[in-house]
């Protein structure tokens, strides 16, 4: 079947219609403007959640034969005291008692002679720490990381202490108001 003249010009014009508006919807998009990054800040809200982590068998038998090893997490609100205290001495970031109340997360890991804090989101916090342990995902979404230890003579007033010590020093803002 031939088409008139008519009939092609028209679709010719709608073809080309469409494509304008395709091309204006796109260049609307990107010229939307960009959320902004999350950025620690003073004054935030901070949520402390202290643990140690640890691979321990589970279903073995008498003798010890068999099971599978899966992550035991033990919860120390030690060192969450102990942390909490430093952030608060520091005055830069508020602390939270709640985690509806916060703005980010600060996840510490306590390994007897070492600590490690990252800085992270809610979002991040509930799918790999709570739903399923990644360290690496933790690690790579992190807005901020410090680590202290090891040390020789590891109390956990001096881990706190130099774990906050670090964190601060990272801080570009903070750093500058020492």
């Amino acid at each position: 079947m031939s088409r008139t003249p008519h009939a092609r010009l028209a679709c010719g014009a709608l073809t080309f219609a469409l494509f304008c508006a395709a091309v204006q919807g796109a260049a609307a998009q990107t010229s939307a403007p960009a959320q902004q990054p999350f950025g620690l800040r003073q004054g935030q809200s901070v949520y402390i959640v202290a643990f140690t982590r640890a691979l321990i068998t589970v279903g073995a038998d008498a003798e010890g034969q068999g099971g599978q090893p899966r992550d035991y997490f033990d919860f120390q609100l030690d060192v969450e005291k102990k942390v909490r205290n430093e952030i608060e001495k520091w005055k830069y970031f508020r602390v939270a008692d709640k985690p509806s109340d916060a703005d980010f997360v600060f996840l510490v890991s306590y390994h007897y002679s070492t600590m490690e804090g990252l800085a992270i989101s809610f979002d991040t916090y509930d799918r790999h720490f709570k739903e399923k342990f990644d360290l690496d995902a933790l690690r790579d979404a992190a807005y901020g990381r410090a680590i202290s230890g090891p040390l020789k003579l590891p109390t956990l007033g001096r881990l706190s202490s130099r774990l906050v010590k670090d964190f601060r020093q990272k801080l570009p803002a903070a750093a500058a108001k020492k």
